[in-house]
């Protein structure tokens, strides 16, 4: 029986990451069961961390606790709401 067709098409993505977190995603994803890391393990988990990167933002709440704090050192990041309510606590 052939494998019906995703609804979300796919491509192929070529891509070399350094040696120690190459050996660290697998080391998180290897199967104790199957003894490797699984079909589709990588692209599901790569594929999560970039939704989630697109759905988080980033507030600088330095400038909001105080102005002799410098840009870019107190950076916080979460669900849009979360920031919102984190903004306006602080504002």
């Amino acid at each position: 029986m052939p494998k019906p067709p995703n609804p979300i098409p796919s491509r192929v993505l070529n891509v070399a990451l350094p040696l120690p977190v190459f050996t660290q995603m697998m080391l998180h994803l290897n199967s104790d069961l199957e003894g490797r890391v699984p079909h589709g393990a990588y692209s599901r988990f790569i594929s999560e961390l970039i939704r989630e990167y697109f759905s988080r933002q980033s507030l600088d709440i330095g400038q909001l606790i105080g102005p002799h704090f410098q840009p870019g050192v107190f950076i916080v990041q979460g669900e849009p709401a979360t920031i919102e309510l984190l903004r306006g606590a602080l504002e």
